[in-house]
């Protein structure tokens, strides 16, 4: 018998049923899905139309990242809380006061009794008590809900920080436009086709080509982003960084960003001079920016990773016994399986990261220098299938046989997806003639589908599965993920990796997640990736076809 203070007593028992680890954890977890179903359905072309909506899934990853923080230190409480069905009931009250909120703000959020003022507390106070219930829900003991409850209240602070940073760093664009403009003028001068001109203040190119930088785009948003990502950075790693060195970071990717922006500026009129104007408008102005963040930010953290000047890698500290019992109790045993061939149970993270980021890396630059049709995607599946070619010693695919159930999986995931898949998928009929590759020549046209069917149906299935069923889902489980073996079942992995492949699909997320989360069914049933990478395969085989067959070119993304 197991026996609580009185202060656990006001939440909910931490039983210990080993039989059922983490069972309070998936109880909240579904709740969770099915209200953002709901909330999706009924407002989801709402919530898609308002601004913001990269910032606010940044903060509602920031919050998370620190939750699961919190969660990771009190991992044994947390593996054994039972369930309480009257803080389910609570949960479930107030989020019925969340969605009568939202239905009132989506009708126009008219005034409250407090007036304008009143109006934005009035909303928060059923979200509020549907945190409080939710965070409750799966805490063991009062002390880790005040616990749960601070450190979602410090994250959101500093989330919402990072929401408004755009704006505070509109002064530092105030103060350096003069700079900026002034430099990009000088990198000009030499590769400009002409004189280059500045008929305004914030006008500059030359003849042929010119661009208005306005504050909207003039860099200040990257700077907000590179200074959250960096916080972060800070506060995650801080076990191995050196303060107050480390600190330096921040001024340091300002900096960089900033002259990140400059050299962007630069080369969107030399893309408009040399290339074409519809290209520098309609694909590098909106690809170059994050290109720039990606390449400063990860640059930035893979240099203090190799400078003892801002880490020490002494303090990473080996993990504690019940982590690593808890590890061991939580990953399957690494035991060849029937029918997967001698597929190894351990692939290396760089193994799985480097398709993914090569097939990442090379569509956001495909899309910076097209406009329009994407003639350019012949030139991912080859770059990606150099990088599978390249690791294919560690990734020994022929001794593999196809699982029929992978690919029943695959069919389930595809009717699911047509089925859930928000209307806007199928897009204008604009967006629809606009990807139409039956505009190509002969044979151009046939060489460009053959490519597009690689990709949807090889190249893109690998490198994602490599990327989020073998990289992600491990590397939630453990700092170390090359010490995991594939197929390693958590609750938290299964939902984060879930999660973030819906995030991918963009307005179809919700039916991403649904289609993740049976991709990752089908490599836990025999702790097999491939069979993973056959479901997705089945999938995309299925979905290309019915593109082809019906002219949905948009279906296609």
């Amino acid at each position: 018998m197991h026996t609580t203070s009185s202060v656990a007593s006001s939440t909910h028992q931490a039983v210990g049923d080993k039989g059922r680890p983490w069972r309070a954890v998936a109880v909240l977890a579904t709740l969770l899905a099915a209200e953002a179903a709901m909330v999706a359905w009924f407002f989801g072309g709402w919530l898609l139309a308002l601004e913001g909506k990269r910032w606010a899934a940044f903060a509602a990853l920031l919050i998370f990242g620190g939750l699961r923080s919190h969660i990771e230190q009190h991992r044994e409480e947390y593996r054994d809380a039972s369930v309480s069905w009257p803080l389910i009931l609570g949960q479930t009250i107030s989020f019925a006061g969340v969605f009568a909120t939202l239905t009132w703000l989506a009708a126009g959020a008219t005034p409250t009794m407090f007036g304008d003022i009143g109006s934005l507390p009035a909303a928060a106070v059923p979200a509020v008590g549907w945190l409080v219930f939710s965070l409750a829900l799966i805490a063991p003991r009062l002390g880790l809900v005040i616990q749960l409850l601070s450190t979602a209240a410090l994250f959101a602070a500093f989330a919402l920080t990072a929401w408004n940073i755009g704006d505070l760093t509109k002064n530092f664009w105030n103060l350096s436009s003069g700079t900026t403009m002034r430099l990009v003028e000088l990198l000009l001068g030499p590769f400009a086709d002409g004189p280059v001109v500045r008929p305004d203040q914030f006008v500059i190119g030359t003849d042929t080509f010119q661009v208005s930088i306005s504050a909207a785009c003039s860099g200040f948003h990257g700077i907000g982003l590179i200074t959250a990502l960096l916080a972060g950075y800070l506060w995650w790693f801080r076990r191995i960084l050196r303060f107050p060195q480390a600190l330096l970071l921040l001024p340091l990717g300002v900096v960089l960003m900033w002259l990140a922006n400059v050299l962007r500026i630069t080369a969107l009129i030399l893309v408009g001079i040399w290339m074409s104007p519809d290209i520098a408008v309609d694909g590098f102005h909106s690809v170059a920016g994050w290109i720039a963040f990606l390449s400063v930010g990860l640059g930035l953290i893979w240099g203090a990773s190799q400078m003892p000047f801002f880490t020490q890698p002494d303090g990473l500290s080996p993990p504690t016994e019940g982590a690593t019992r808890s590890l061991a109790t939580s990953a399957p045993p690494a035991i060849p399986v029937d029918g997967c061939g001698p597929l190894p149970t351990h692939l290396s993270s760089t193994t799985c990261l480097l398709p993914f980021l090569t097939l990442t890396a090379v569509t956001m630059l495909a899309q910076a220098f097209t406009s329009g049709f994407d003639i350019l995607y012949p030139v991912r599946v080859i770059a990606t299938a150099a990088m599978l070619w390249s690791r294919r010693h560690d990734l020994p695919w022929r001794t593999c046989r196809i699982s029929p159930v992978a690919v029943a999986v695959g069919v389930v995931a595809f009717a699911l997806w047509m089925l859930l898949a928000p209307a806007a998928a199928a897009s204008s009929a604009a967006a629809t003639v606009r990807q139409d590759p039956l505009q190509l020549s002969q044979p151009w046209q046939i060489i460009w589908l053959l490519f597009r069917l690689v990709g949807s149906t090889v190249t893109v299935p690998i490198a994602e599965e490599l990327f989020f069923r073998g990289f992600v889902t491990r590397r939630c489980i453990s700092a170390d993920a090359d010490s995991v073996p594939l197929g390693a079942f958590s609750w938290f992995s299964f939902l984060v990796s879930s999660v973030a492949f819906g995030v991918l699909h963009g307005d179809a997320w919700v039916a991403g997640v649904v289609v993740g989360m049976l991709f990752a069914m089908a490599l836990y049933r025999r702790r097999c990736i491939f069979d993973a990478v056959v479901a997705h395969a089945t999938t995309n085989a299925l979905l290309s076809g019915y593109v082809i067959a019906t002219g949905s070119w948009s279906q296609w993304g």
